[in-house]
C-alpha cells in the first residue's frame, strides 16, 4: 500500500442515533451542538424539532451502529453516482418514500457494478481495453449493458465477490419488481426498501474494505488505485495549459 493521500467524505450518511435520544430532544435544552442533532439535521435537511416523530424514528431504524459508514473515498464521480444518491435513499426512507428508496438503492447498485469493473478493468494482451475495443468485443461497453449482464461479466473475470454479486442481483430484482412488472404489488415496499438499503450498505463495506494500521487508513487496494488514478487525472485537467 502506498502512502498516497486520498480525499474522503466524513459522516456523509449521518451517525447512529439511539432511540432514547429522541426523547431528550424535547427536554427544552439546546441540542444544536450534539452530534446526533447535527446528523439528523444534515441528512434530513431540516431541524429535528420541525420534523414528525415518525420521520426521526425511521432515521433511528435505518441508522444502527452496524450500518455506520464513517467515511467514503471521494472523487467527483463517486460523489455524484454513489454518495449523493445513497444519502437521498436514506432520506427518502426516513420520509416514508419507500419506492424512491428502492429505486435509488438499485441505482447505486448499478453504479457499484460499474465501479467494480473500473477497479479491475478487463485486460487483453497485458493492456486494459479502451471503450472502443470493449464495445467491439462485448457488443457494447460495460456501462451500457443491463445490470444482469454486468453481474455475469464481473463474475466471469473474478471482479466481484459472490456475496456482492448476490447483493447486486437482489437490488436488480427489487427494481424490476416495483418498476418493470405490472403484476407485482407494493404492499411490502417498506420492508423491501429497508432490505435494499442494507444491501447497499453491506456492499459498500465489502468494496471499501476499510481498516486502520497504527492510525493509518487502509482501503481496498483496487479502490485505492482507482481513486489515485482519477484524482491524478482531475489534477492534470486543472493544470494551466
Amino acid at each position: 500500500m502506498s502512502d498516497s493521500t486520498i480525499l474522503v467524505s466524513l459522516n456523509y450518511f449521518g451517525t447512529p442515533v439511539a432511540g432514547d435520544y429522541l426523547d431528550r430532544l424535547g427536554d427544552g435544552s439546546d441540542h444544536r451542538n450534539d452530534m446526533e442533532y447535527r446528523s439528523l439535521a444534515e441528512v434530513l435537511g431540516a431541524p429535528p424539532e420541525h420534523l414528525p416523530r415518525a420521520v426521526l424514528e425511521r432515521y433511528v431504524e435505518v441508522s444502527p451502529p452496524e450500518s455506520y459508514l464513517p467515511l467514503f473515498p471521494h472523487t467527483e464521480k463517486i460523489f455524484e453516482r454513489i454518495l449523493s444518491p445513497l444519502r437521498s435513499a436514506k432520506r427518502c426512507y426516513c420520509l416514508g418514500e419507500y419506492l424512491a428508496t428502492i429505486e435509488l438503492c438499485a441505482h447505486v447498485g448499478e453504479m457499484f457494478a460499474i465501479l467494480l469493473w473500473q477497479m479491475r478493468p478487463f485486460v487483453l494482451n497485458g493492456k486494459p481495453l479502451s471503450q472502443e475495443r470493449e464495445a467491439q468485443l462485448f457488443g457494447s461497453t460495460f456501462e451500457r449493458k443491463g445490470q444482469e449482464q454486468r453481474i455475469k461479466m464481473l463474475k466471469a473475470i473474478g471482479g466481484v465477490e459472490e456475496a456482492d454479486a448476490q447483493r447486486l442481483d437482489e437490488l436488480r430484482k427489487r427494481l424490476r419488481k416495483y418498476f418493470h412488472l405490472w403484476s407485482e404489488g407494493v404492499s411490502d415496499a417498506r420492508a423491501d426498501a429497508f432490505h435494499c438499503f442494507w444491501q447497499v450498505v453491506n456492499l459498500a463495506e465489502s468494496v471499501l474494505q476499510i481498516s486502520f494500521d497504527d492510525g493509518k487508513l487502509i482501503i481496498n487496494p483496487a479502490l485505492q488505485a482507482y481513486v489515485n488514478k482519477h484524482s491524478a487525472d482531475r489534477q492534470g485537467q486543472r493544470q494551466p495549459q
